[in-house]
């Protein structure tokens, strides 16, 4: 039994020994698991050696410039901003460094088993929730797949994503290049070229991702290299969006629109929510109690460091001039401007996060002030303000041809530092107006009256309008002397309209849970100023301007007067140009173009009152008011109108640019500008938009209204006064009264000659702009700023919508004034020198051939 067990003991030993690995074994076995335990991922080897940043998400960015995105399950739930800023460039035509390229818009994730797609998020589109049609709404209104990235691998609930080449190539949703569809665009056009494109910085902030990228073109039609550096920026959006406040058109505020969809009403529900900051009282209770009380968020706007020295102080002030208005909201210290940061390694002006106003050296004259809002709420995000060097010349040529004669201050070269500060916080005041929510109120400054505007008093306290947001600029109103008795000649710091609509949109309604709880008390307060015109706002019209009471660059109401009172004052300066900026051994480059600046601020005069010409006065009325939406303008004011502007035309060629002008300045290339601007006039005069507008007042009737057949007869009389008295003609009188036959032929539709007619309007327009650059600010101040502000989140006046006149209407009476023409010619055609004599028959045989189917 022992040898038994001694060999069952041997044997369960010997099989031991075999079964167990020898130690050599055991390390090797051991490593092998280590070794299959280090094994790494797709995600590890594809992410090895780059440096991660945590945020949002995960970003990895290698040495080799490729950018990864590591995304949790938590991303797919979340909304987020995309933006993309234009962080330098190498060509300031189209754009400059700071300015947005593509306005921040709504995104959102989504995943499957092979790709994570990016979305654009559509907040216009809304449905009441627990409605019976959400099912059927959420599929009707999918949000579009901008891109699909497909997954490199999956760890740690992390999917894995290469987004490289949608931040270094041209990817149409953020692309830096203007796409138009417009042949005759400006816009830089061109191919990327790949190997000198690429991203260059990745930050993480805990609710932002910032990418900068560098885009190089090659621009057509020379092939000629455009690079640009590019910051995007991805910014997680709150869960809860703050409560947005109902748009009303009777304050100016730009707004997103939106639509319900709800079974609780008979159609869709549409409304539209204004662009606000969100600002809340640190004490709600003392707030409510009328205290004020500071934000818990202030709005901050950080000042680039690339301002000179002497201007740094006033672009503050004209930032923190609004804290007056939020005062009348309840909030104190609600605007800081402050510099830009020297020791904080986190600052980034081009970051999302900032709103900044950056300082673009570019020989643009202008300044805009966009700003951009979380599309859910209304909710301004973040907001800019872009400062262009050229500025300074833009407001130097304003205030010298509309004061110019009244302020011994303004009669030079460079104007003194206190003069131009004085331009300069008005210019950053309505630039600021604008990153608030407000848009233009072109109506403001027709609530003035003449005597008001030359009252020191008056002038004082309210300045040349009751809104900043006006383009009311100096008060060229003002006569010599009145400088001296202390009557103002800038804009206010702020208007009263401004504050008041500050009040509107931001002070906090108590109890209101919804926004339309909020609409009683925003209702009242508006018609607690209804009778108060320095409280109305005047919607901006586009493309042209058929209300006289709401335009730009006017004052007061009354534009005859205005007009006159700044004609002569434009007399003074011109007379005295020579005299007040000539230096010796210069080129007259500079004064040619100071009398380009007054030749404009001319026709903007002239403009002022061509809108009397079928004009009609808009009203924004509501349901239950006592008051038309529109009236006509009366047909005294009309036929006061005729009378001003072809007077307007007999007599400027007698001062504005007249032949020893011409001859000293410009050899002569400036001697069409006369015969440009009685253009302008006469075809203001014929518009056939405008004897549309005539003919329907008098369809609708009334004491007041001009009848289209009494417009022709007063037209006619006035415009061959000369001729039918036997007068003798002026170079002018023989021009206007060609081009205006040439408009009545050509609206009668006797000749085919569209150069000649009134529908040529805009190009007659074009070419005076064209004229100069400055004529007005883009974003915040002028041309392409209406553009900005013409938009879908804009209320503004469409007035392409009132079509030109029937001919069958028009025809017949232009013809007769024809034919009533060609009688009184007949009548003169022996009187006056040779030179009268053969206009006379020339004019007879354009008419005579005309009227026989016949042309020259």
């Amino acid at each position: 039994m022992k040898t038994i067990a001694k060999l069952l003991a041997f044997g369960l030993a010997a099989s031991m020994i075999v079964a167990m690995p020898s130690c050599k074994s055991k390390a090797s076995a051991k490593g092998k698991q280590k070794k299959e335990a280090k094994a790494p991922s797709k995600f590890d080897k594809t992410v090895m050696g780059a440096k991660a940043q945590q945020g949002p998400f995960t970003v990895y960015m290698t040495k080799k410039n490729k950018v990864y995105f590591a995304l949790p399950d938590s991303v797919f739930t979340k909304d987020y901003l995309l933006s993309s800023r234009i962080a330098g460039t190498s060509d300031t035509r189209e754009v400059v460094a700071g300015q947005m390229s593509v306005s921040p818009f709504l995104i959102r994730f989504s995943k499957d088993s092979a790709n994570v797609y990016l979305h654009e998020g559509q907040a216009t589109n809304k449905v009441r929730k627990g409605d019976p049609i959400e099912s059927s709404f959420k599929i009707n209104f999918l949000d579009p797949i901008l891109k699909a990235f497909p997954i490199i691998d999956t760890q740690d609930g992390k999917v894995l994503i290469d987004v490289t080449d949608f931040f270094s190539t041209d990817e149409k949703c953020i692309t830096p290049l203007t796409i138009s569809a417009n042949p005759r665009s400006r816009a830089i056009k061109g191919s990327l070229v790949r190997g000198s494109s690429s991203v260059t910085n990745v930050k993480s902030f805990p609710l932002n991702v910032e990418i900068k990228s560098v885009l190089t073109y090659s621009t057509q039609p020379y092939y000629s290299p455009y690079t640009l550096e590019v910051q995007r920026s991805i910014l997680e959006l709150p869960k809860n969006p703050v409560m947005p406040r109902l748009q009303d058109n009777r304050v100016g505020y730009f707004s997103s629109g939106c639509r319900l969809f709800t079974t609780d009403k008979d159609k869709i529900d549409t409304y539209k929510i204004v662009h606000r900051w969100d600002l809340q009282p640190k004490d709600s209770a003392a707030y409510f109690r009328g205290e004020l009380v500071e934000p818990i968020k202030p709005i901050i706007f950080y000042v680039d460091s690339a301002f000179p020295a002497k201007w740094m102080g006033i672009v503050k002030q004209g930032i923190e001039d609004w804290n007056r208005a939020f005062e009348a909201a309840g909030f104190k210290n609600a605007i800081i401007a402050k510099d830009f940061p020297k020791d904080d390694p986190n600052f980034d002006p081009d970051d999302i996060r900032y709103s900044c106003v950056r300082y673009a050296t570019t020989p643009t004259a202008n300044a805009m002030g966009p700003s951009y809002v979380d599309p859910r709420s209304g909710e301004i995000i973040c907001a800019n303000v872009i400062w262009y060097h050229n500025v300074l010349s833009l407001v130097h040529n304003w205030r010298f041809v509309q004061t110019g004669a009244v302020d011994p201050r303004v009669r030079k070269e460079t104007f003194d530092d206190d003069v131009m500060r004085q331009s300069l916080r008005y210019v950053m005041s309505h630039e600021i107006g604008h990153t608030l929510g407000l848009m233009h109120n072109m109506g403001a400054s027709y609530s003035y009256t003449i005597d008001s505007l030359r009252s020191p008093s008056f002038t004082k306290v309210y300045g040349t309008t009751p809104s900043i947001m006006d383009y009311a600029r100096n008060n060229f109103v003002a006569q010599p002397g009145d400088y001296e008795r202390g009557v103002c000649l800038t804009p206010p710091i702020l208007g009263v309209y401004d504050i008041n609509a500050i009040r509107w949109a931001y002070k906090l309604i108590p109890d209101a849970k919804t926004p339309q709880d909020e609409v009683p008390t925003l209702n009242a307060w508006i018609a607690a100023k209804a009778d108060d015109p320095m409280y109305e706002f005047g919607a901006q019209q586009f493309p042209t301007v058929i209300d006289p009471t709401d335009q730009t660059e006017d004052l007061s109401n009354d534009h005859f007067t205005a007009g006159d009172m700044s004609i002569s004052n434009l007399k003074i300066i011109a007379k005295n140009i020579p005299n007040w900026l000539v230096q010796k051994d210069k080129r007259y480059d500079d004064i040619q173009n100071t009398y380009l600046e007054l030749l404009l601020q001319y026709r903007r005069h002239l403009g002022h009152v061509i809108p009397y010409i079928g004009g009609m006065i808009f009203k924004e009325n509501r349901q239950g008011d006592k008051f038309d939406a529109y009236t006509f303008v009366p047909k005294a004011k009309q036929q006061k109108a005729i009378d001003w502007l072809v007077n307007q035309a007999r007599t400027l060629g007698d001062w504005l640019f007249t032949p020893e002008q011409v001859a000293l300045m410009s050899n002569g290339t400036l001697s069409h500008m006369p015969g440009t601007m009685r253009n302008f006039i006469i075809q203001g005069l014929y518009n056939p938009a405008a004897m549309n507008r005539i003919y329907n007042s008098e369809l609708k009737g009334g004491k007041d209204a001009y009848k289209l057949a009494d417009y022709v007869s007063d037209l006619t009389n006035k415009v061959f006064e000369k001729s039918k008295k036997g007068a003798k003609l002026s170079e002018a009188d023989k021009d206007i009264e060609s081009k205006a036959i040439s408009m009545m032929l050509s609206e009668s539709n006797l000749v085919n000659d569209k150069k000649s007619g009134a529908r040529s309007i805009v190009e007659s327009v074009d070419e005076l702009a064209a004229l100069s650059e400055k004529d007005a600010m883009p974003c915040a101040l002028g041309a392409t700023e209406v553009a900005e502000n013409i938009d879908a989140d804009s209320f503004f006046r469409p007035t392409m919508l009132y079509r030109s006149i029937d001919s069958n209407i028009i025809a017949p009476l232009w013809i007769n004034a024809l034919k009533q023409v060609k009688n009184i010619y007949n009548s003169r055609r022996a009187s006056g020198d040779s030179a009268q004599k053969a206009f006379y028959q020339y004019q007879i045989l354009r008419i005579d051939n005309a009227l026989s189917g016949k042309n020259l």
